[in-house]
């Protein structure tokens, strides 16, 4: 195996011409800074830079032209684009009905012991990340909880610890399904290329061994919060405040002085799911808050709008699009709406080779049926729905593609590949493992997760078993978004809603990484531990 890993990585330098093997580098590694950090001179944003770096590959003939239809109608790639757009679609909905408020109603009463909060937090955080995705599960959650937590005036002291239990139980959670984030999505469709059924990373494969490494992990990781917050609390019993009347207030104070005027100014419904990493960062540097806009015949745009034209002023589509999210008063429409959640689960856990169901098209499936569904009986036009869809994400995804199989085409990433030992590396011995460990987590945190998936994913040959490389690059490249505050994007949603909230809590880098650290390194080996445990005992 490894000679022929060999053989192949030396065809692809040679094939590669020097002047492409430079210019791809080039390409890669300028348009790298503009993907991870912002420029507050030049914000181009992930999904435009991304964009830059396909377009350089292109244009410098690293790829030729006609390898960029072939790449983008890759059955593989699509399927990673049907799978985000029908779960968005789904939660989408689940996010207009209301359902979640419901259950946090229910789970948050007053005068509940914090520890219980993180309990109970901890549980629904999760869960929604595993059947919406992480950062989905943060857009929804982090308003309401904080919305709670407010109402209930509750200790300030609090609020880090909550936050990181939003942020962290988030990213873990997402680790149980296929479609819980981004990166389990693209392993998910990438490996159904693989010769070995055995090898590819399916709802069940995932269920099967990654669900008792998620929950020993989840359960680590509450207590590791639960203990941050009494150091916390102790630290701050040995400060005495200056003005104890003057935090008691502080909220109460902070929301009067948030009313908004009613002469002046209405409220925009803006799109919640920032997912472009410049934005977020951004936030945390500024205290802007771009929810409202003056009334007056002026030509703007809405995000992620697509009809805006065919309303005659800007009045009056504010006004149809806060009439048309309001929770339907339909409780058939909400039985259809859980019934095809529950079944999209249930199908794609029943694939298999006898009886298959794809990954990409049952859930495109369920979200039309609940476009038509909501159109017969609540009378709703699709296109408000589809207004929330995240296209950034799904355009993000199509320019990684291309942009990626340009540095692929050079055999760097392969030859790097091969220098680690990686190419022959079985993952069944600690010293191996050892190495993926260190290269996953620096990798996802240097070149963020869904880049690194990519790369690695186009390293592995499609013959012969990978159930182990596939469970631990799953795992690993997930929990690794919880070591810093940049590390994943649902981090910086949970930062950005708390800043833009009625307190304007700045939930900065150094916070999270005093808790971040160290935890993430020692739970994704423990995870990684588990893993090698299970594979162990099997035949």
């Amino acid at each position: 195996m490894e000679n022929a890993t060999n053989s192949t990585t030396n065809n692809a330098i040679v094939t590669a011409q020097t002047y492409q093997i430079v210019l791809g580098c080039l390409a890669f590694f300028l348009i790298l800074p503009f993907v991870l950090i912002p420029f507050n001179r030049f914000p181009l944003g992930s999904t435009g830079a991304v964009l830059v770096g396909a377009f350089l590959m292109v244009s410098t003939t690293v790829i030729n032209q006609t390898d960029v239809y072939e790449v983008i109608g890759d059955a593989n790639n699509l399927k990673t684009i049907f799978l985000l757009w029908g779960m968005m679609v789904i939660s989408s909905y689940f996010e207009r009905e209301r359902l979640i408020d419901f259950i946090l109603n229910k789970l948050f009463p007053p005068g509940l012991g914090f520890h219980w909060w993180l309990l109970r937090l901890s549980i629904i955080d999760s869960l929604v990340a595993a059947l919406f995705t992480n950062d989905v599960a943060c857009v929804i959650l982090t308003p309401l909880v904080l919305n709670r937590w407010i109402e209930q005036k509750r200790d300030k002291h609090e609020l880090n610890t909550l936050l990181l239990a939003l942020a962290t139980q988030a990213n873990i959670g997402s680790t149980l399904t296929i479609f819980g984030n981004p990166q389990m999505a693209l392993m998910a469709s990438k490996s159904n290329a693989f010769v070995d059924h055995h090898s590819r990373l399916e709802l069940k494969t995932c269920v099967e061994y990654l669900w008792l490494p998620t929950f020993i992990v989840w359960l680590l990781n509450l207590i590791f919060l639960i203990s941050y917050h009494r150091l916390s609390q102790c630290r701050t019993n040995q400060t005495v405040p200056k003005d104890t009347s003057s935090e008691v207030t502080v909220v109460d104070e902070t929301r009067e002085r948030e009313q908004p005027s009613n002469d002046v100014t209405i409220t925009v419904p803006r799109s919640t799911r920032f997912t472009e990493r410049f934005r977020m960062k951004q936030l945390g540097n500024s205290s802007e808050v771009a929810s409202t806009i003056s009334v007056r015949r002026s030509p703007m745009m809405i995000d992620r709008c697509v009809s805006v034209a065919s309303f005659p002023d800007i009045e009056e589509f504010v006004a149809e699009y806060e009439n048309s999210f309001q929770s339907s008063q339909s409780r058939t429409f909400k039985i259809i709406l859980c019934t095809l959640l529950i079944l999209v689960i249930a199908l794609l856990f029943a694939s298999s080779d006898k009886v298959y169901f794809d990954i990409g098209l049952i859930p495109v499936g369920a979200a039309i049926i609940l476009l038509v569904a909501d159109t017969l009986i609540n009378q709703q036009s699709p296109i408000f729905i589809l207004t929330r869809i995240d296209w950034n994400v799904l355009l993000l995804f199509f320019g990684l593609f291309v942009w990626l199989q340009g540095l692929n085409s050079t055999g760097i990433p392969h030859w790097l590949w091969v220098k680690l030992h990686l190419d022959s590396a079985t993952l069944t011995d600690m010293n191996s493992l050892l190495v993926f460990f260190i290269f996953t987590l620096l990798g996802s945190n240097i070149f963020s997760n869904v880049p690194l998936t990519l790369l690695v994913l186009e390293q592995v040959p499609r013959t012969g078993d990978h159930l182990n490389l596939v469970l631990y690059l799953a795992f690993l490249t997930t929990i690794a978004g919880n070591l810093t505050l940049f590390g994943s994007v649902a981090n910086l949603i949970v930062a950005q809603k708390a800043l833009t909230s009625s307190i304007k809590y700045r939930f900065n880098f150094l916070t999270y990484l005093k808790y971040g650290f160290l935890t993430t390194i020692l739970l994704s080996f423990i995870g990684m531990v588990i893993i090698y445990g299970l594979l162990q005992k099997l035949p």
